[in-house]
């Protein structure tokens, strides 16, 4: 009869301490798949940047290299008009029309950057936002967390400590049935 009183103490205290995991709540799982997701935004906010930051080198450098092959076509142009045979002057016309079509391109790389650029910066300004949002959700479900584990922290240290006091109490064979 005493192994079946310590099984109902036993099965009250499994009882309050379930009450106290479902008072917890899923919380503690939605504040790892928080932090979870916010680690990844992150990672993906710091591409952005990198990749911001490298298409500004290469529209930088796209810049200069235009400037430079205006500059060299402006000097073939002025070329043309000292030149003494026809020979010549189809030779810098060949350059500068090489050099033309090379500006075009570069040209229509740099839109394609700015384009890129415009669009990144577009979706970058959205992950800060939503880290910040983020950031902010899950400082409020960790303050919940922990504030809710203090409350109920020592009551469930309590319990566990009464619990395998009371597994001490009851035969083996009997709680392995339980």
């Amino acid at each position: 009869m005493d192994s079946i009183h310590h099984l109902k103490e036993l099965q009250n205290i499994d009882d309050n301490l379930s009450e106290i995991r479902s008072f917890l709540g899923d919380l503690p799982v939605k504040v790892e798949e928080l932090k979870s997701r916010e680690a990844m935004l992150i990672g993906e906010l710091e591409k952005g940047r990198d990749r911001l930051k490298h298409i500004e080198v290469e529209i930088n450098k796209i810049e200069v290299e235009i400037i430079a092959a205006r500059e060299k076509i402006d000097s073939l142009k002025d070329q043309l008009f000292k030149v003494g045979n026809n020979r010549q002057y189809d030779a810098l016309m060949a350059e500068i029309d090489h050099l033309k079509e090379s500006v075009d391109q570069k040209e229509t790389k740099d839109i394609e950057l700015m384009e890129e650029k415009s669009q990144l910066k577009a979706k970058v300004k959205l992950q800060e936002d939503s880290l910040d949002e983020l950031t902010s959700d899950l400082s409020a479900r960790i303050n919940k967390l922990e504030s809710t584990m203090a409350e109920s922290g020592d009551r469930k240290k309590e319990l566990e400590k009464e619990r395998n006091n009371r597994r001490e109490e009851i035969p083996q064979s009997l709680l392995s049935r339980y």
